[in-house]
């Protein structure tokens, strides 16, 4: 499977728009739960995402310098978030989208209809909850999304070693969140493992 970028440099020298397609379709879902667990109405992120690859695809001779095609369209679509929601706010309160951020165990949706489903829901909220919205935020680009480090760091605005540091603090605080308990470490991986 090719890369996405590959696919841009495609589409940005020829106008290959097969190879657009291909980067919206490999994101824009990520994208969609990216923007709702920063806490933003379903119909903000369904129109971000819609702006930000339009604004794509007839700005892609202008966007030259654009060589992580991922961080940039992440980048742009949490900075059109907050466009719309400046636009909103007299019919929302979103007071800091940051401090919003909602890791959601929809991942889990499939696994967690066994009968330990409200058990384990529970248990991993928990975990998530003790966690700030930053490192709620880096867990959720690094293990849902499968971005390293220095993309995370340009999405957040932040130096490479700060997201390091973040993700590694949001990790040990989960592991302390669990010391002790078995069943809370099992949890743990499943939900580790699940985000890869």
């Amino acid at each position: 499977m090719e890369s996405l970028n590959v696919h841009w440099i495609r589409f940005q020298k020829k106008g290959d728009e097969p190879s657009f397609s291909i980067i919206y379709n490999r994101l824009a879902d990520e994208l969609y739960s990216y923007g709702v667990g920063l806490g933003y109405r379903d119909e903000t992120c369904k129109d971000a995402i819609q702006d930000i690859f339009y604004r794509l695809y007839i700005n892609r001779n202008r966007l030259q310098h654009v060589d992580n095609i991922i961080a940039y369209i992440y980048r742009s679509f949490r900075n059109r978030l907050t466009d719309l929601s400046r636009r909103e706010q007299h019919q929302e309160n979103i007071e800091n989208h940051s401090e919003n951020f909602a890791l959601e165990v929809t991942i889990l949706d499939d696994l967690i209809e066994m009968e330990t489903s409200d058990i384990l829901r529970k248990k991993i909220e928990s975990i998530l909850s003790k966690l700030t919205a930053n490192q709620r935020e880096v867990v959720y680009l690094r293990y849902m999304t499968g971005l390293h480090h220095k993309k995370i760091a340009e999405i957040m605005g932040i130096h490479e070693e700060s997201a390091r540091k973040l993700l590694h603090r949001a990790l040990e605080k989960m592991r302390k969140s669990i010391s002790g308990d078995e069943n809370s470490r099992l949890i743990l991986l499943i939900l580790l493992s699940l985000m890869r």
